[in-house]
Parts: structure tokens; sequence; C-alpha cells
């Protein structure tokens, strides 16, 4: 006679978990992003964030730079990026 265990499951993950996602904000020389702010942020995994960019007189919005290829529109200084991979970032690129 045999007998055969099968586990099912992920090691390490408790039900209802949602993976966290981090998000680096920053900005070149001429504005700044207001939305989310700039710096080092966690989302869940899959979040849709909205990104403002706001620019310094003088200058104008050129587009965001980033490892993603999620930005809705990386020409508009108001657009949104989903994070569907961990440690994304983006950053705000304008010129005078």
């Amino acid at each position: 006679m045999m007998i055969v265990a099968l586990a099912v499951g992920i090691a390490g993950c408790q039900p209802g978990f949602i993976a966290q996602y981090t998000l680096k904000v920053s900005s070149g020389l001429g504005g700044t992003v207001t939305t989310p702010g700039e710096g080092l942020f966690r989302f869940p995994a899959g979040s849709v964030v909205n990104l403002v960019a706001e620019v310094e007189r003088s200058y104008e919005f050129v587009g965001w730079v980033s490892n993603s290829h999620t930005i809705a529109d990386a020409s508009n200084a108001t657009t949104t990026i989903t994070l569907n991979k961990n440690f994304y970032f983006v950053i705000a690129n304008f010129k005078d």
C-alpha cells in the first residue's frame, strides 16, 4: 500500500495577504511631482497611482522617464502608472 500526500499552497503566504510594491518618484530641475509626492512609496500590487508634475516658471514639462512600460501617457504631466512589478521608478523631466 502506497500513501501519497499533496500539499497545496504557497509557503509564507497568509490568506488575504496583498503584496506591497515600491515606487520611487523624483523630478529633474524645473519642477516637482506633487502627486503622490517625491520619495519612496509603497502601494498594493496592481495599484493604479496618479502622477502629477508641477512646472516651475520658465520651464515646461518634457515627460516621464521610468523603468515601467505602464505609464498611461508619458508625455502628459498628469497621468497614471500601474504597479504590476516591484521597484519601479519614475522621474518627471522638464526643460527651460
